[in-house]
């Protein structure tokens, strides 16, 4: 059985992780490279992760994230960052036309306008957020 538990809170904090009676206590930095490295093992597992939402099930959602866009000379588009209090900064390269229906989708959201499916890509919004 998987046992998570933060210990310290009054301190420099750390993660006590707890399996079958084996523990390990991890500071922050640590945590960070356990999610990074965990999500690389994801990735190359099967089944792959869903490639569409699921209305059943909840989601982490970061309000107002600090993001960041750069271009990169490799890819005909632009390298979305955002940033997760849990799971730090991610990276989403996005190819020119994505990026376009993209942008259209945003700007449906941006000016108050909301439909009631958007669908681009194979996304499609669970639930809206407020004006």
């Amino acid at each position: 059985m998987l046992k998570l538990e933060i210990v310290n809170p009054y301190g420099a904090n750390s993660l006590l992780l707890s399996i079958e009676g084996n523990s390990v206590v991890l500071d922050p930095s640590e945590v960070d490279a356990l999610i990074e490295n965990l999500s690389g093992y994801r990735s190359e597992m099967q089944p792959a992760v869903d490639a569409s939402l699921s209305k059943s099930r909840q989601y982490v959602i970061e309000n107002n994230p600090t993001w960041h866009i750069e271009s990169n000379p490799l890819l005909d588009g632009a390298v979305v960052f955002m940033r997760h209090t849990g799971f730090g900064w991610k990276g989403f390269a996005i190819p020119r036309e994505s990026l376009k229906k993209l942008i259209d989708v945003v700007s449906t959201y941006a000016g108050g306008g909301h439909e009631s499916s958007i669908t681009h890509y194979g996304l499609q919004p669970v639930s809206k957020m407020p004006n």
